[in-house]
């Protein structure tokens, strides 16, 4: 616990992200390690909760109160639990949410995948826009990481990543 407390702290001091597979899985065993992070007030701002599929409401209270963060893989949540975390509870409780990829053998070969998962799953649940999805892989991905000074947004003296596609004139989210 200790170990975990000072890698915490270096990357609080940091600015970064301290990334742990948090409560990952439905089953009950899969939150007691949420449990134990808070009985030892573990909950900090640089910790990242990969799934935290496991968590209840009050626990994404929790998170969002210490200021924690969560890492949504809805794709391998869903092949792997058959079902994700509760990403609208996070939401509404003020987590800072970003998607990833978990790996290839479980999860989306790529984060574009990812992200047409996630945007099935809340169409389905009337959770995030699509705009706010983008955000999820750009603007909140970085501030996720502490890098929102240098990226995840498209502004002077940042670096950037540009998708063009030929297409309709539509809304492009």
């Amino acid at each position: 616990i200790e170990d975990f407390r000072r890698a915490l702290r270096e990357q609080e001091d940091l600015g970064g992200a301290y990334f742990y597979h948090l409560a990952e899985g439905g089953a009950q065993t899969a939150r007691k390690h949420f449990l134990l992070l808070q009985q030892n007030n573990l909950l900090q701002r640089a910790l990242v909760g990969i799934h935290s599929l496991g968590l209840k409401p009050s626990d994404l209270d929790a998170l969002a109160e210490h200021g924690s963060k969560v890492v949504w893989s809805p794709y391998s949540n869903m092949l792997l639990y058959g079902g994700t975390a509760d990403v609208a509870a996070a939401k509404a409780a003020g987590v800072p949410i970003s998607l990833g990829c978990d790996w290839a053998p479980s999860g989306s070969r790529n984060l574009l995948n990812e992200l047409k998962v996630a945007f099935l799953h809340s169409e389905a649940n009337s959770i995030f826009s699509t705009r706010e999805l983008v955000g999820l892989v750009t603007r909140d991905a970085a501030g996720l990481l502490g890098w929102e000074a240098v990226l995840g947004s498209l502004e002077a003296g940042k670096r950037a990543d540009l998708l063009v596609c030929e297409g309709s004139s539509a809304d492009p989210y």
